[in-house]
């Protein structure tokens, strides 16, 4: 489908996702697992070298995942890999965000987060999900 709009276009969207990746990962690194003190996590659970240790990792990863984003909506240039780096990106966010949702505190979730920051994940998950479902099935803006 030709698309007319003013949405960004596959490189900037990746640069923008990334971006906000690298900066909300990069922040919770800084602050350390008691970050999660915003989501309800229990200070015992909170103080846990395992915990630590498993939300470093996580966010590495979110601070790993926002750089590939932004190399491959960089280095995606072919019609070809226009087409398909957003589907598989796509793919990818839905997973991430049924997690989201499904430990989220909604009608939705498990609450093993709780509070309206356990919103906040599925929130982003949700935008950039719905931004890399519009450059699936966009052929590119109209010029003019």
């Amino acid at each position: 489908m030709l698309c007319h709009h003013r949405l960004p276009d596959l490189r900037l969207t990746c640069l923008l996702v990334g971006a906000v990746y690298v900066l909300i990962a990069g922040a919770i690194l800084v602050r350390g697992a008691d970050a999660m003190g915003d989501y309800a996590v229990p200070a015992e659970v909170i103080a846990s070298a395992h915990y630590a240790d498993a939300i470093t990792w996580v966010y590495v990863h979110m601070l790993v995942l926002g750089l590939l984003i932004a190399t491959l909506g960089t280095l995606a240039v072919t019609p070809t890999a226009k087409r398909w780096v957003p589907r598989g990106l796509l793919a990818v966010h839905l997973v991430y965000l049924l997690l989201d949702v499904r430990t989220s505190d909604s009608a939705l979730g498990n609450a093993l987060y709780r509070g309206p920051a356990s919103l906040a994940p599925a929130i982003v998950g949700g935008v950039v999900a719905l931004l890399f479902v519009h450059l699936s099935v966009c052929r590119g803006e109209a010029r003019g």
